[in-house]
């Protein structure tokens, strides 16, 4: 039989008080259609919330246009290969004939061979650098294959840290200021970082938890 061991790391953080006084002059009113064009506009990341801690969760990832199930076997594994995610084969077009997405989901854990481990205490020792080893984090599960002589840890990729979430078009900072936040969700917090990825249709908004 095989029992799974675990072992739980409390972290107690005390909270964080961050005082900003800034003054900030009037600012010309922009034409709509002149900051329609604006590529990328940024706000002071230190005046945004910090993001809640990163858990698994699917994510939708823009790959440029795509044109078929065909063209999204291509595009799609390697958008959610570089958040280390797999494609769950799951693509649409949000701007058409200009951009669409792909729907990515956590990669599941493995087991990792890390010679016997005697107990939660000697797991402990020995589980984060063996997944750490993978490219991968330990998450605090381990449990022995042979008795007396060898272990195994569980380790999955850690979820991005900063992810880019599609938010229809953005025509300033201040729309910015409305949108972003709830685009970014109850799983990341807006850093303040948005740009326009097709002119007049389509913006993101750069979402970050915390690691």
């Amino acid at each position: 039989m095989i029992i799974k061991h675990s072992f739980t790391a409390l972290v107690t953080s005390s909270a964080l008080a961050i005082t900003l006084a800034a003054g900030c002059g009037a600012a010309p009113e922009e034409d709509m259609e002149d900051a329609a064009q604006n590529t990328e506009e940024m706000v002071d990341s230190t005046s945004q919330a910090l993001g809640p801690a990163c858990t698994p969760t699917t994510l939708t990832l823009e790959a440029g246009p795509i044109w078929s199930g065909y063209d999204a076997n291509g595009k799609c594994p390697s958008t959610c290969n570089g958040v280390n995610m797999d494609w769950n084969g799951q693509w649409w077009t949000t701007v058409s004939g200009s951009m669409s997405v792909c729907q990515c989901s956590p990669r599941p854990p493995v087991a990792v061979e890390a010679g016997p481990i005697w107990s939660g205490y000697d797991a402990n020792g020995k589980c984060p650098s063996t997944c750490s080893n993978t490219g991968r984090r330990w998450t605090g599960q381990w449990w022995t294959t042979v008795p007396g002589a060898m272990s195994v840890c569980e380790c999955d990729h850690a979820p991005p840290t900063v992810v880019n979430q599609e938010a229809g078009p953005i025509w300033s900072g201040s729309d910015a200021n409305n949108k972003c936040p709830s685009v970014c969700g109850s799983t990341r917090a807006w850093n303040g970082q948005w740009w326009t990825t097709v002119s007049g249709a389509m913006s993101v908004c750069q979402c970050e938890c915390t690691p």
